[in-house]
């Protein structure tokens, strides 16, 4: 019985350790999202573009005059919501950001 205990207690502290690294940055995405200028131009987004998330640049919407540019991936996101974030652009200029279910 000590050594089942003992295994145990192993494997709650290495689950303990690999969950407590996995940070979720959807929060952070969106204060990311929400400091962008209105009118920035999208090469300086792309620019100062963090490195937790990746966006489909060469894969845009288009949907009258506005470009939504898919952001694919958060690193740690766990949104139960699953929802879809995009960046919206109308002539090269950022318009803000969209999330939709």
């Amino acid at each position: 019985m000590n050594i089942m205990m003992r295994n145990f207690q192993i494997i709650i502290c290495l689950l303990s350790i690999t969950l407590s690294g996995c940070k979720n940055h959807y929060n952070e995405m969106i204060e990311w999202t929400d400091t962008i200028k209105i009118g920035t131009e999208i090469q300086i987004v792309k620019k100062n573009q963090p490195n937790f998330i990746e966006i489909s640049w060469k894969n845009p919407l288009k949907i009258e005059n506005e470009i939504f540019y898919e952001i694919s991936k958060i690193e740690g996101n766990n949104d139960i919501l699953s929802m879809s974030n995009f960046l919206i652009f109308i002539d090269g200029k950022y318009q803000g950001r969209k999330s939709i279910k």
